[in-house]
């Protein structure tokens, strides 16, 4: 007999918006006029990523449910993780507004992004390793195109053929340690999975070595050293735009998926995988901050810094808990927020000078931009963890997530890594507001109202988090129940 899957539309109703709208705009907007297309197509995505969010946020405090025979998982964790990756989606499309590089390439643009964006969306709440394959791809072929949308770049250009073959390399790992669980278990759905290997040993070979190497394909999709050698040169290549997007949403994606195969398929196997993951997470504090100190280009170093804040994310993975979880989800969003800011901000200041921002050319901008230059240092404070920003409360609550799972040197490890965190951090601080050398010249250009207007709400809401944290901690506490 043949077995009849049933259909449910309304799980996958936003990545059939976003991909429904991707392909009109190519449809039909490429074929208008340059402005008029833009125009178009970049107020079709803004409209199509907020009706995602809003359907996302329609079914958070629904039961969680396992449509298409189990291979999603629809749940308020998976629903937090989509409306994430959305609102960065839409502050990409606000700072790309106005960016000459790419009005030429605007349909192609937002039909990437959008693409981008239902891949993560779908991987967000994929119950499966066939369906989290298919997700990770999507996604991950339309970020390679978009950080080398800029032909005429070499920097774009290299920074896309390293994701490219780095990000396949990753890729391939994590296919190959899902064929090797499939081996020991008889499955690809992550909670069959666990029925699977609750009989007989636990720590036999073929799961262990499908475990790690699902592990390792985790680790580059996160940029954790020592897999992040991609990292650096695609952030620095693609446009700030694209970089800030996928500073926000992919270490979101990334991290919410890896906590919910390692929790839903592995949970027995938690005593190896903490421990792997406390590798990774020492390297990537040690790797991640000790580059940055180097660095005097901002998108390198905030680069760097993202391989240094997947220590303090994995942290959170590797407590195995449900305060873990809450802490990793209101840490996804402080990050989203200050990172968000962080590079709208450098969008707004490369816009000024036609060239890749370094440290320095941020000497006395403070002092012409002022709502800029403290919207950068409530973003700076914030990467540091000074109080009373969302970053200082993020990683408090991650280090009590850690001594209450007895990974006390977890925690030791992230306080170390946060003081030398503080060198780099403050250096964009003390540039800005630096009395001796003379402010900056600056000149007007179209966009940068609303790129600005964004980054600034978005260093806001990073201030905003540290002092009313609960109604945020309270949505994380019911995503946490239905991973739980």
């Amino acid at each position: 007999m043949i077995q009849t899957i049933p259909v449910s539309f309304s799980a996958i109703a936003p990545e059939i918006i976003l991909l429904g709208t991707a392909a009109a705009l190519l449809l039909f907007a490429i074929f208008l006029p340059d402005e008029l297309a833009r125009r178009l197509s970049a107020g079709a995505t803004v409209i199509a990523l907020a009706a995602a969010t809003a359907y996302a946020a329609t079914q958070f405090h629904d039961g969680a449910r396992a449509p298409f025979d189990h291979t999603l998982r629809i749940d308020a964790f998976g629903q937090g993780g989509r409306m994430l990756v959305f609102v960065a989606a839409i502050a990409a499309v606000a700072f790309s507004w106005g960016m000459g590089n790419l009005r030429e390439r605007s349909v192609e643009y937002h039909a990437l992004l959008l693409t981008a964006a239902a891949g993560m969306s779908l991987l967000c709440v994929s119950n499966s390793f066939v369906t989290a394959f298919v997700a990770l791809e999507l996604f991950s072929l339309a970020l390679y195109i978009l950080v080398a949308i800029e032909t005429d770049d070499l920097l774009s250009l290299e920074g896309g053929l390293k994701y490219l073959i780095i990000g396949s390399v990753g890729a391939a790992f994590l296919l190959y340690g899902a064929a090797l669980t499939y081996g020991a278990s008889g499955q690809l759905e992550f909670d069959r999975i666990r029925a699977g290997l609750a009989t007989g040993d636990h720590h036999n070979v073929l799961v262990l070595m499908g475990l790690t190497l699902v592990i390792v394909g985790l680790g580059f999709k996160a940029n954790a050293a020592p897999f992040h050698m991609w990292t650096p040169d695609a952030y620095e290549g693609a446009p700030t735009a694209v970089t800030a997007f996928m500073s926000a949403a992919t270490k979101v994606v990334a991290l919410v998926f890896a906590l919910r195969v390692l929790v839903t398929a592995y949970p027995r196997q938690s005593d190896v995988w903490q421990i792997g993951l406390a590798g990774i997470i020492i390297v990537s504090f040690a790797v991640g901050n000790l580059a940055a100190l180097r660095q005097a280009n901002v998108k390198r170093m905030l680069a760097y810094s993202t391989v240094g804040h997947s220590g303090f994310l994995l942290t959170a993975v590797a407590a195995h808990s449900a305060l873990g979880t809450r802490a990793l989800l209101y840490y996804l969003t402080v990050y989203g927020a200050m990172n968000l800011g962080a590079f709208g901000i450098v969008a707004v200041r490369e816009r000024e000078l036609g060239r890749p921002v370094l440290i320095a050319d941020f000497a006395g901008w403070g002092y012409r931009r002022p709502a800029l230059g403290i919207g950068m240092l409530i973003c700076m404070l914030s990467l540091a963890g000074f109080p009373p920003t969302g970053g200082f409360l993020g990683k408090l609550y991650i280090f009590s997530a850690a001594v209450d799972n007895d990974q006390t040197y977890l925690a030791i490890a992230g306080v170390i890594a946060t003081m030398v965190g503080l060198v780099y951090y403050l250096r964009i601080p003390f540039a800005l507001y630096d009395r001796d050398v003379e402010a900056p010249a600056i000149s007007s250009h179209p966009g940068f109202g609303l790129t600005a207007s964004v980054a600034g709400l978005a260093a806001l809401a990073a201030l905003v988090l540290g002092f009313i944290p609960t109604p945020l901690i309270d949505l994380a506490r019911t995503a946490s129940g239905s991973l739980f």
